[in-house]
């Protein structure tokens, strides 16, 4: 072909693109959740498809298929032609599920495009108040005097929970023993009942706990303090410096999705995400809005992919 019909192709390309994205929405736009209603990540979703619906004209439908830690549902949209139709919220257990597992059905980076993050959860370290410890330096020393003995519970092996303390356990150079739960209601059930003295609890789900004095809270998971924790510090604010783990969530789609639809469904999330009546019901379901682009996310992603690798191979969890 020549160099002026390759010029007039990529020249074509682009204003079809642009005609697309210009025109996009044209029908009903499915949103894929991995996870059950209810859920966080569920609250968030149908607050943004909501504001896109409102936005475009257009129905933004959210479809959960829970099960099997998203997989089947991820896979779906994998598979999807790039059009912008069939989009997925994803969390962080998006990349730790690629260690989790021997064999995906997709590449965790690849066959997906980043089109904005939303928000995170955070994590709190929390201890029943039978445990004779009121900081994470004391956690420590009891855990050195009694090595092994001390046990901390988690909804399962590879979830946040699990690999937070086996960071926590790497970092501070001590030996807590695992007891994990086929779900977080169990495990917060056990560690309320002093069962299970120890435990890294998602905000949302440990601040009335704390509130009413069931448990009591060490530190925070994420590099920053948490708002609604605000008098609880960081792991990294007490020595533990790039402790950061927190369920992140963030919206993508089909790898080979149009720029130009990237930037417009981005550019829709970052807006509808800064309106009061938004960000009120995303915070009362604990998630704390920490907004990125496309082309914050994209990397981002990239970078939770290597972390959370190594977390999973450091801690030996696999889920098949």
């Amino acid at each position: 072909m020549s160099v002026w019909k390759i010029a007039a192709a990529a020249g074509l390309l682009t204003v079809t693109s642009t005609a697309l994205a210009q025109t996009y929405p044209t029908h009903a736009v499915r949103l894929m959740v991995p996870y059950s209603t209810g859920s966080a990540t569920d609250v968030l979703s149908r607050v943004v498809a909501q504001k896109f619906s409102d936005a475009w004209g257009q129905s933004v439908i959210v479809d959960n298929q829970p099960g099997a830690n998203g997989i089947p549902a991820t896979a779906t949209v994998a598979k999807a032609a790039p059009d912008g139709y069939t989009l997925i919220m994803i969390a962080a257990n998006h990349v730790a599920n690629a260690s989790l597992y021997s064999k995906l059905p997709y590449d965790t980076v690849k066959d997906f495009r980043a089109i904005a993050r939303i928000g995170q959860v955070p994590f709190v370290l929390c201890v029943h108040p039978s445990l004779p410890v009121q900081s994470v330096k004391d956690l420590v020393a009891l855990a050195k005097q009694h090595p092994g003995q001390i046990n901390y519970t988690s909804p399962g092996n590879g979830t946040p929970g699990h690999l937070s303390m086996e960071l926590f356990k790497t970092m501070a150079g001590v030996n807590l023993a695992h007891v994990p739960y086929k779900g977080a209601a169990q495990a917060l059930t056990d560690m309320l009942g002093g069962q299970v003295p120890a435990g890294f609890v998602v905000v949302a789900s440990a601040l009335p706990q704390i509130r009413n004095g069931k448990l009591r809270p060490l530190a925070i998971s994420s590099a920053k303090r948490s708002p609604q924790l605000p008098d609880v510090a960081s792991f990294d604010e007490l020595g533990y410096k790039g402790f950061d783990v927190v369920s992140w969530i963030g919206l993508a789609g089909p790898a080979g999705l149009p720029n130009d639809i990237v930037a417009k469904i981005s550019a829709e999330t970052l807006k509808v995400v800064q309106m009061p009546d938004v960000r009120e019901r995303i915070n009362a379901a604990g998630v704390e809005i920490v907004p990125a682009p496309a082309e914050e996310f994209g990397p981002y992603i990239a970078r939770e992919h290597a972390k959370w690798s190594k977390l999973v191979k450091d801690s030996g969890a696999k889920l098949d």
